[in-house]
């Protein structure tokens, strides 16, 4: 080995190409990337810039569009490798599209103005919120020097080769599974992608999360990346441009504690998630019934079975929900569970409907979303059953019908909410079932000034599809409490009113 550094620049790389990763210790990986990027020496770092950070996960308006996100200026991160805290400082907003007048990829979420903004990654945050410091590259390449269970091995993608360092880390999930953490080293011992895996417990189960690496420049005797993009669940959430790093900064001051908190940190309250909203149901015609508690399911009477709109929420909801539709309309299964959109919000109780043995109906563009498996999570009611779901996947309009009734599925094209969304028509009945394209304003609310394009494309499709309604159940209660609400209120809301 000696005789290998004494020669030229160029044979180390050609030596590293040609020797098998088993030949290669673990460490010894680490620890040339640690010394090629200028990190043996590191105990803090800066990094600064600007980009798009991603909120709202389980908002997406389409996979192109990838999660909301909000446009940040004047970024700032510092992170203490040692405490494995950090601290992120900038200027954010989400500025509407001025095509559309809405929130781009932001699934209804409202626009706001430029705000400062500090986030503190607390040395006991959970794996989630540390993920910023852990994926960075010397925050991999630090764990990854004190793991003790580090595996390498050569792979190629996309035509390059790399050394693929993996290890677990300390931190355990719900299951009691470790988080595991995988580097892509390439022949420049630089760090081009960490990925992980978190538990997403609405909806995808297992989420990967992976953050590339590009455009790597030396900062003052430190190589660091002037592009990082994070995907999670395969949806773009961070682009960030670094324009400057600073090596061994001291740590910025603490945000100054929010007024009347005295310091304490936000979030939930203590207590856990609390008790579901209490169920009641309403009849809407012969065996149809809204199922109401916050959000608001509709269930259908079939001759020999039950067809369910909507399991909103999470598992208690929507267990909730269902006990209730048995109440109203005993002993008969429920067949069918109509998803109305992924929205977290709309899907977080399919799971506790599919352990019902209901089949899930929805948009085809979803299938992605259902093969996950769930080891980090504690089993759920479904994982208890031991059933496997079923899916049946639709395109533009599927129908459900016998001799007592029929109901109708159409997806909505152009949809600015969500690009899989459904809406349920019951034409006995003349009711139009639909979420978050019609949220129902206050009754004797004056016309707002500005159309809603989410109002306005829901009505356009009705006409196009020709459907003949007269009531709407939207899945949110209406403003001002439940009430019915008429398609007289969404023509008048877009200005096709009198």
């Amino acid at each position: 080995m000696s005789t290998v550094r004494t020669c030229t620049a160029a044979l180390p790389v050609v030596l590293w190409l040609l020797l098998p990763a088993a030949a290669q210790d673990a460490k010894t990986v680490i620890a040339n990337a640690a010394k090629a990027l200028g990190y043996d020496n590191l105990k803090t770092i800066e990094y600064s810039g600007s980009g798009l950070e991603g909120t709202a996960l389980g908002q997406a308006q389409s996979a192109a569009a990838g999660w909301p996100k909000f446009t940040l200026k004047r970024f700032s991160r510092y992170v203490d490798l040692s405490a494995g805290t950090g601290q992120q400082t900038s200027l954010r907003s989400r500025p509407l599209d001025p095509a559309t007048g809405q929130l781009p990829g932001g699934g209804g979420l409202a626009a706001t103005p430029e705000t400062q903004q500090t986030t503190v990654i607390a040395a006991n945050g959970t794996w989630m919120q540390k993920l910023d410091v852990s994926l960075s590259p010397p925050g991999f390449l630090k764990l990854a020097s004190a793991a003790s269970h580090t595996t390498v091995k050569s792979q190629s993608m996309n035509g390059k080769k790399y050394l693929v360092v993996s290890f677990p880390v300390e931190a355990k999930a719900p299951s009691g599974v470790s988080y595991t953490l995988t580097g892509y080293i390439n022949d420049q011992n630089m760090l081009e992608k960490v990925e992980t895996v978190v538990e997403e417990p609405n909806l995808i189960g297992d989420m990967a999360v992976e953050q590339s690496y590009s455009g790597y420049k030396d900062f003052g005797g430190v190589k660091f990346p002037t592009r990082i993009v994070q995907k999670r669940a395969g949806l773009s959430w961070t682009d960030l441009t670094v324009t400057g790093v600073t090596a061994n900064p001291s740590a910025p001051p603490p945000p100054a504690p929010a007024a009347g908190r005295g310091g304490a940190a936000g979030g939930a309250a203590a207590g856990g998630r609390g008790a579901a909203p209490a169920m009641g149901s309403k009849k809407l015609g012969d065996g149809v019934y809204l199922i109401t508690g916050g959000y608001r399911s509709v269930a259908v009477e079939f001759k020999d079975h039950i067809v369910l709109i909507e399991a909103p929420q999470n598992e208690m909801t929507t267990t909730n929900i269902i006990a209730e539709t048995k109440k109203v309309i005993p002993n008969k299964p429920i067949k069918y569970v109509v998803n109305t959109h992924t929205h977290f919000d709309h899907s977080g109780g399919l799971r506790a409907a599919a352990a019902e043995g209901a089949t899930v109906i929805t948009h085809e563009s979803n299938e992605k979303w259902f093969s996950n498996p769930r080891t980090l999570l504690i089993p759920d009611r479904l994982a208890e059953s031991k059933k496997k779901p079923k899916f049946e996947y639709m395109g533009e309009k599927k129908i459900l019908k016998d001799d007592t009734h029929t109901v109708e599925l159409y997806h909505l094209n152009g949809a600015l909410h969500a690009e899989d969304i459904i809406v349920a028509y019951l034409p006995k009945a003349k009711i139009v079932v639909e979420a978050d394209a019609f949220n129902a304003p206050a009754p004797n609310a004056p016309a707002p000034q500005t159309i809603n394009g989410f109002e306005k494309l829901l009505a356009s499709e009705l006409d196009r599809l020709k459907i003949d309604y007269s009531t709407i159940i939207p899945v949110h209660q209406p403003a001002g409490g439940d009430r019915d609400v008429m398609k007289t209120d969404l023509l008048k809301n877009i200005g096709r009113g009198n």
